[in-house]
């Protein structure tokens, strides 16, 4: 019995120990993790820098639409007063004169695309009054054609001038003003001679105010009766007669535009003078004594007279001075018709020239003048 409860005994203590081990070995597989390796060390980045917040631009006002500005109306033109001067001789120029605008309207004085410009012709002829060639450029009309004959006007410069200065640079000037003239049916088409006045058989050209100088701008008119016009008429398509003749001048261009009016009436329908320079009568100004080409009781035609004498000036002219005014009473006193206006706030070039030579060109030719 005894030996019977060992062995019961024994068998027990091995069966606990046989549960205890399997407990034991359950607990080590599913409760104990498997010893990790140890984790590598990474560097620490360094901090960015936070950018400061940029400030939120404040929102743009929109500009309201501007409103289209309506065309500016084309000013009236502004007619001068009193421009006529009827002393019941010579040729009737109210007609004209009522036309005169004080100044030339801004469309007219420069260069446009739909208008068709002559040719420039620079060339040269021989002065047998002076005994030397000169220089002259021409101008052509539009569609300058052999077949038509064309009036023609002379164009003279200032003092110390030469055949460059009233045609203008190319975009204004006398023959622009001409053209757009023409263009509009508003003056005839002509043909523009610009001469270089000097007429001297001692000196190529001018030196200084002085009686000689003046002499040989007074000598012109024989320059250009007895050489130049010859030369137009033999190389050109060109209409004779006073009725289709014209001659204008600014300044000393004027004085002599005046000169060969009075001298040659049978040869010039039409004279311009813009701002005429002293001399033309006895006087004084600044630069000279003038002894004058007329005495002032000569200022007259005995036979025939001018179908338009033009004279003009700026009221703020400080070259020419009250010349041009006292050639306008001297004709008036003396009873010769002609057109006389002044261009307020011009002083000795533009806006007169422009106004002089706008009204000169769309008041000569005119067919029922002839």
């Amino acid at each position: 019995m005894r030996r019977i409860l060992k062995k019961s005994l024994c068998i027990a203590m091995i069966m606990t120990c046989g549960v205890l081990c399997m407990a034991g070995c359950g607990n080590k597989n599913e409760g104990e993790a498997e010893p990790t390796k140890a984790a590598e060390t990474t560097p620490t980045p360094e901090p960015t820098a936070i950018p400061e917040p940029t400030a939120t631009p404040e929102p743009t006002a929109i500009p309201e639409p501007t409103a289209t500005p309506k065309p500016t109306a084309t000013p009236a033109p502004v007619y001068a007063e009193n421009a006529w001067f009827d002393n019941g001789k010579g040729a009737d120029m109210e007609e004209a004169a009522n036309k005169v605008e004080v100044k030339a309207p801004a469309a007219y004085l420069y260069k446009k695309a739909d208008v068709t410009y002559g040719e420039i012709i620079t060339t040269k002829y021989y002065s047998a009054t002076c005994g030397r060639e000169k220089n002259v450029i021409i101008a052509l009309p539009g569609n300058y054609s052999e077949e038509k004959t064309y009036p023609v006007c002379y164009v003279l410069h200032g003092v110390g001038g030469s055949e460059k200065d009233m045609i203008g640079n190319g975009s204004s000037g006398a023959r622009v003003i001409a053209a757009n003239l023409a263009a509009k049916g508003e003056a005839e088409e002509m043909i523009l001679v610009f001469p270089n006045m000097y007429s001297s058989a001692t000196q190529a050209g001018f030196t200084g105010i002085d009686h000689e100088n003046m002499a040989a701008y007074d000598n012109f008119v024989n320059d250009l009766v007895n050489d130049l016009m010859p030369f137009i008429a033999d190389n050109y398509s060109v209409a004779t007669g006073r009725e289709n003749t014209a001659v204008v001048g600014f300044s000393m261009g004027g004085r002599e535009s005046l000169c060969i009016g009075f001298s040659r009436p049978d040869l010039f329908g039409y004279v311009g003078a813009i701002a005429p320079a002293p001399g033309l009568t006895p006087g004084k100004d600044m630069f000279l004594d003038h002894i004058g080409t007329f005495k002032e009781e000569e200022l007259v035609f005995e036979n025939e007279s001018p179908e338009i004498l033009m004279i003009c000036s700026g009221d703020k002219d400080n070259v020419v001075g009250k010349f041009p005014l006292s050639y306008h009473n001297i004709l008036n006193t003396n009873g010769v018709n002609h057109i006389w206006w002044e261009i307020p706030g011009s002083d000795h070039g533009d806006p007169a020239i422009s106004s002089g030579l706008y009204n000169f060109c769309k008041s000569i030719f005119k067919k029922e003048q002839q």
